[in-house]
């Protein structure tokens, strides 16, 4: 029987008639329609999200029970006899071509080029990490709860083993049929769903094609690019290689064969539509080489639809979009994180990428909004996903039928061959696309210019910088300072100016930060202007003693060694403490096991007052450097020079390493040992400290303190983007 015969095209008896678009060409039409229109509106096209959004809720929504049914449907059908025979086989191949998919996937991110990249502080530097129960994730002890959680890998486990169960049962058939009619059902939801993506892909593409800059979407090659690579090598070069070593069949045959289902697989994008033609082709290469036989012929129609609910490898190489967005997002997942990824991962992919991806991106505590790039970009990698899953079950029912036949071959020599001309295909690959990765990402990197550049939240009120000296207006006989502000009008406070993020200049030579927003909040509360007055932690109580200021506002710690000196305020924030180490030393540092390991530690330290007993019994080995300012570490310059780490609180550690991305915030001290900070002032009759402290209770409750905090610490909002760039605005003109 002809190709043309086994799959017809319907309508070519009616040449006249026009074929209609398939969904492949409408979604495709729908990336590129809206591509343009992203590109054409700009941010306009924002709104186009929460339907993306929604349309991405309702491709997940069938998937589950869709795995349930097939997994427990498709094992159930099997009789036990034919199932021990097809299981020992059948398990050794898979293992062999997972195994395979696995090392690929392990070997990704060698092709990811080194980032220059820092962030401000996030919480996920002082949480502890996620705990995962390995017994709660694989093993379904409440079957209801896994499918409640999308715990992927429970559920599967749980389908598998009800499917053994049946298996041995032998009033099953209509138990089965209720089966497949339930999955006939579920597979039908999901085609309507379908149908709707190219709406669905149009939106999505339309959003982040109208928000992503260019050098986010230069970024995405890394991924694209990857697994395009690893799916011709595989497709094209190791799995036919391997087929033509481990059985009769030779390479060229294998790959000839097995290619026509290749290309109509990344056609249609369907893998499902393929199977057909996949049994077809094993059936033919088995005839050509006249090894078939009628029993040959019924292995291979069982093998074919078996191994289709199975994890495939285009399947399992998703995975490293995981890793892609570690590398993306500058944090690159550590060696003690595979594991567990490739693991869960692995059973996760039992279902589609619409649940296995969230599942994993959660897994390794990625943002998940990552999921929107994955579904633009899966609309190309989808269709390489399913033509390298066409070869792969071409493969795995090639190599199970003929170790089931007594066909298969091991050729040592062979296999070493293929071993090493692979690690050279794969070396080159990894070299190529690192080099031109590192190309274009180069010079990408530009949170330091927006750190350098933040403004003031809210400009309020008359202030000017004034050289350190006595308050020109000396206290009169009996009164408080209080009573003299109010006389001036003006507040004198006192500010260290380098130290970021709470007070330093910007690139405009401004002084700017998080307690420079909150001494004007407190100037125009108070009715009042404001003299600001440099000072240096070291000599902070002997100013104020001298009366240089009457309140420090620059993220000064309270502790009880400063409190002998001055008066604070209640604490307005606390912040926790950290080392900042050079990039290449961070798991030196990572615990306190690991840092007591060595025998002599010196570690710089601006403000000597934080230096707790505790931390000092926490660090035995730690010499501590005083420093005037953190910027002596992280230029070595002065009393910074061969220090090992700088003592500082994560907050302001993360805003340091902004602008030198070469060093990192590392945090291996008990969370129990944060710090607060306040605004200490020298006032005997306690009216100003009341009046302070009303103060920061009343900006704690609106919100005053909350916006600071996201604005100088989390830096939302501190990079000030220009509008995205947009045919309709800055080609056309039609908007401002």
């Amino acid at each position: 029987m002809s190709r043309t015969t086994q799959f017809p095209h319907k309508g070519m008896s009616k040449p006249s008639k026009k074929k209609s678009l398939g969904l492949s060409e409408l979604t495709l039409i729908g990336l590129f329609a809206g591509i343009s229109c992203g590109l054409f509106f700009g941010e306009g096209c924002a709104r186009f999200q929460i339907l993306g959004d929604a349309f991405v809720g309702l491709l997940q929504m069938t998937v589950l029970p869709y795995i349930v049914l097939s997994l427990v449907g498709g094992i159930g059908k099997l009789n036990l006899e034919h199932g021990k025979r097809l299981a020992g086989k059948a398990i050794l191949v898979l293992l062999l071509l997972w195994a395979i998919a696995i090392v690929t996937v392990l070997l990704i991110p060698l092709a990811f080029p080194q980032l220059v990249s820092a962030s401000f502080f996030s919480t996920s530097l002082i949480d502890p990490p996620k705990k995962f129960d390995f017994l709660e994730l694989f093993i379904p002890a409440n079957p209801f709860n896994s499918l409640a959680d999308n715990e992927v890998p429970a559920v599967v486990i749980f389908c598998i083993l009800v499917g053994i169960s049946i298996i041995s049962i032998n009033k099953k058939k209509r138990f089965i049929k209720l089966l497949d009619l339930l999955s006939e059902s579920m597979s039908k939801v999901t085609k309507m769903i379908v149908k709707l993506t190219p709406a669905g892909v149009f939106f999505i593409t339309a959003s982040a094609a109208g928000t992503m800059t260019l050098a986010e979407i230069g970024r995405l090659q890394g991924y694209l690019i990857t697994y395009t690579v690893a799916t011709f090598l595989l497709g094209f070069g190791l799995l036919p290689a391997l087929g033509a070593v481990l059985t009769p069949f030779r390479y060229k045959d294998l790959l000839q064969i097995s290619k026509d289902s290749f290309i109509l697989a990344f056609a249609t994008g369907k893998v499902l539509v393929v199977l057909p033609m996949v049994i077809e082709d094993v059936k033919k290469m088995f005839r050509n080489y006249e090894l078939g036989n009628e029993e040959a012929e019924s292995i291979i129609e069982v093998l074919v639809p078996l191994g289709f609910p199975f994890p495939h490898l285009g399947r399992l190489l998703t995975t490293s979009f995981i890793t892609f967005t570690a590398w993306y997002l500058g944090t690159p997942l550590k060696l003690e994180q595979y594991p567990l990824l490739i693991g869960a991962g692995f059973f996760s992919h039992f279902g589609s990428s619409t649940i296995s991806i969230p599942f994993l991106l959660d897994l390794a505590q990625l943002p998940s909004d990552m999921f929107q790039l994955f579904i633009v970009t899966n609309v190309l990698i989808d269709r390489f996903s399913n033509a390298l899953a066409a070869t792969y079950l071409f493969m795995f029912t090639v190599l199970t039928t003929c170790a089931l036949r007594s066909l298969m071959r091991f050729q040592w020599r062979q296999l070493g061959m293929l071993a090493v001309s692979s690690a050279i295909a794969g070396i080159i690959s990894l070299f190529g696309i690192r080099s031109y990765l590192s190309y274009i990402s180069q010079d990408a990197y530009d949170k330091d210019k927006v750190i350098a550049s933040m403004q003031l939240l809210e400009n309020l009120v008359p202030a000017k910088i004034v050289e350190p000296a006595p308050n020109p207006e000396p206290l009169l006989a009996g009164e408080t300072i209080w009573e003299r502000i109010k006389r001036r009008g003006v507040i004198r406070i006192g500010f260290d100016p380098d130290n970021l993020p709470w007070s330093y200049y910007n690139s405009q030579n401004q002084l700017v930060g998080f307690d420079v927003d909150m001494a004007h909040q407190l100037a125009y509360e108070l009715g009042i202007e404001i003299e600001f007055v440099p000072l240096q932690f070291s000599n902070l109580g002997e100013l104020m003693g001298k009366d240089h200021f009457d309140i420090a506002m620059s993220g000064v710690v309270g502790t009880i060694e400063r409190f002998q000196q001055t008066r604070f305020s209640d604490p307005y924030m606390y912040v926790n403490l950290a080392l900042v180490v050079p990039d290449y030393r961070d798991e030196e540092f990572s615990t306190l096991a690991s840092i007591n390991q060595r025998k002599h530690l010196r570690i710089g330290i601006e403000d000597p007052a934080i230096l707790t007993k505790k931390i000092q019994e926490l660090l035995p080995n730690a010499e501590f450097i005083d420093l005037e300012s953190d910027r002596e570490f992280f230029e070595g310059t002065g009393a910074g020079k061969d220090l090992d780490a700088l003592f500082e609180s994560a907050e302001a550690g993360s805003a340091w390493t902004l602008l030198y991305p070469n060093f990192q915030v590392v945090t291996p001290f008990p969370r129990n040992l944060d710090l607060p900070l306040v605004y200490p002032f020298l006032s005997e009759d306690g009216i100003f400290g009341e009046i302070v402290n009303y103060w920061i209770e009343v900006k704690k409750h609106d919100g005053t303190i909350q916006d600071a905090y996201d604005y100088w610490i989390l830096g939302q909002g501190g990079e000030q983007k220009s509008p995205r760039w947009s045919i309709i605005g800055d080609v056309l003109h039609w908007v401002d």
